[in-house]
Parts: C-alpha cells; sequence; structure tokens
C-alpha cells in the first residue's frame, strides 16, 4: 500500500505520527479516520493494512494516527527544531478528555488535504473516544461512525481489581487533589500502573467513559450512544476479551440504544478476537460495505 508518512498537529500542538493514503491520482471527498485502543499506535495491529487497502480501493481516503496514549509509555514531542520538548505519554499518562485534542487536529488535517466527509473509526478504547468526540464536537464533517470491538472498560477493571474498585479510585482521586496525580497504582495496571490521574480520567467520570455498560444490560446509561447522529457500523468477533456479555447481547443492546443514528449496522465475525487475528479481511469487507465515497 502506498501512502505517506505524515506528522500532523493535535490542538495543542502536541506532534502525531501517522500514516495517510488516498487514492493514486486524486482527491477523495471523503477519508476514513482511525483511532487506535489502549496502548496500541498506528501501525501494530494487522487489520489496519487491510482497512486501509479496502478503505483506498473504495475511493476514500484514509488516516491512521498515533494519539498521545500510544504504546504504554511513549514520549511525544511539541515544538519544533531545538525548541521542542518533550511531553511524556501513553497509556501510563493518558488523560481521556485531551483525546478531542487529538482527533480534533486529525480531522483538521483530513480537511486540510481537501476531504470534506470524516467517517470516525476507533478501535476499543478508541471508540469510546469516537463516541466521545463525536457527541461533545457535532464534527459537521462527520458521515459515519465505525466501532469495532468497543470495550465495556468498567467492567473489565471491576472484573479483575483485587478490592472494590470504587475504593480504587476514591484513592486516586485524593491522591490527585493532594497534588500526586503523577503517582503509578500498581493495582490499575496493564504492562504498566496507570498514573492517579490517568485513573480518574478514564474511570471516575462515567458520563464521560462508560459508554458501553453492556454488563448492566438496558439498565446502563447509553446517552452517548443514544445521542450518535450518524450512521453507524458496530463490529465484534465472537471471541471478544473486551466485554463480559455475549458479543450478540451487546450487539442487540448497541442497536436498541443507538437511536439517534439513522442507520445501525451490527456484526459478529465468528471466531476472531479482539484483535481480528486471522480474521483481517473479514472486518475490512465489513467496513468497506459501510463506507460510501
Amino acid at each position: 500500500m502506498n501512502g505517506e508518512l505524515v506528522r500532523i498537529e493535535a490542538e495543542d500542538c502536541l506532534e502525531l505520527v501517522g500514516f495517510y493514503a488516498t487514492p493514486a491520482g486524486r482527491v477523495p471527498r471523503r477519508a476514513l479516520l482511525h483511532i487506535h485502543g489502549m496502548a496500541g499506535n498506528f501501525y501494530e495491529n494487522r487489520f489496519v493494512t487491510t482497512l486501509c487497502e479496502a478503505a483506498v480501493a473504495k475511493g476514500l481516503a484514509f488516516l491512521t494516527v498515533n494519539t498521545r496514549g500510544h504504546e504504554y509509555v511513549s514520549d511525544n514531542l511539541r515544538g519544533a527544531g531545538v525548541g521542542a520538548a518533550s511531553v511524556k505519554g501513553g497509556t501510563a499518562w493518558e488523560i481521556f478528555d485531551e483525546c478531542l485534542l487529538d482527533i480534533g487536529g486529525a480531522a483538521r488535517f483530513l480537511a486540510g488535504r481537501g476531504h470534506e466527509g470524516i467517517y470516525f473509526e476507533g478501535h476499543s478504547l478508541g471508540c469510546l473516544k469516537v463516541v466521545h468526540y463525536l457527541t461533545e464536537r457535532r464534527d459537521r464533517r462527520a458521515v459515519g461512525a465505525v466501532l469495532l470491538s468497543p470495550a465495556d472498560m468498567l467492567a473489565i477493571r471491576m472484573e479483575s481489581a483485587l478490592r472494590p474498585f470504587e475504593e480504587i479510585v476514591a484513592d486516586a482521586r485524593r491522591l490527585v487533589a493532594s497534588g500526586r496525580g503523577d503517582a503509578p497504582m500498581p493495582e490499575v495496571s496493564y504492562a504498566v500502573p496507570l498514573s492517579a490521574a490517568t485513573v480518574v480520567s478514564l474511570y471516575g467520570d462515567p458520563s464521560k467513559t462508560d459508554v458501553f455498560p453492556f454488563r448492566l444490560g438496558d439498565e446502563g446509561d447509553y446517552g452517548k450512544l443514544a445521542s450518535l447522529e450518524v450512521p453507524l457500523l458496530v463490529v465484534y468477533g465472537t471471541v471478544e476479551e473486551a466485554v463480559t456479555v455475549p458479543v450478540e447481547y451487546a450487539l442487540e443492546l448497541a442497536r436498541g440504544h443507538a437511536s439517534s443514528s439513522p442507520r445501525v449496522e451490527t456484526l459478529a465475525i465468528a471466531g476472531a478476537n479482539h484483535m481480528y487475528l486471522g480474521y483481517e479481511f473479514e472486518v475490512a469487507a465489513a467496513v468497506a460495505a459501510f463506507l460510501e465515497a
């Protein structure tokens, strides 16, 4: 796949690195913007390659970009030349609300390249970010949303916590209030502990981040999902690690609560896991069928 390594600016001038591709010889009207999941990046998931190929073959541009939360721990740059400053990032330090700055910057880049309509696509935690962005910003360039394996983040953490998760979040709040937001919290770890400020940003305000409370069935608050006003595609593999309910039930809940979307499509890919390993072409085909150039 021919494309371009790009360095773009988030809305706070943080540098984001990504990959941009278009059909040969023309600037298409629409583009697909892909936002990776927790500790991910713009290139690691193999399905990103097939998604890029499928989008370009369908006549759209494609952009995948590192958010400031890429990798577990990362260095990001702000500024130019010798004056550039290193800004710590990665999952360990990420503040969820700052996804608005990253996605907004990526959308601005696409608009600058001449694309009038954007499909916003997320994977895992990236789905929460996409829904948060679309419901907070009401971006008029949005022509659709694609959610690949949206995660019930709170269910995953509650399932693995060694003590009541509410206590852990309360401890994180106390650390932030005392000026120790950077303090690591070993009880909330992936490959590395999350900082107290990150724990609060991810789990402290369910109205922002508990977007897919499938664990609660119809009793959950699906307000953000319900306020999406663009066509929606939701995809899971049937061997899914990011939800604690059967995949078909999660898809049923998504269909039932995405009440403002003019069109809702769902798909369960038999045998696929959270990363769609071995099913990269199947997920790309599903997305391509949903896209309109």
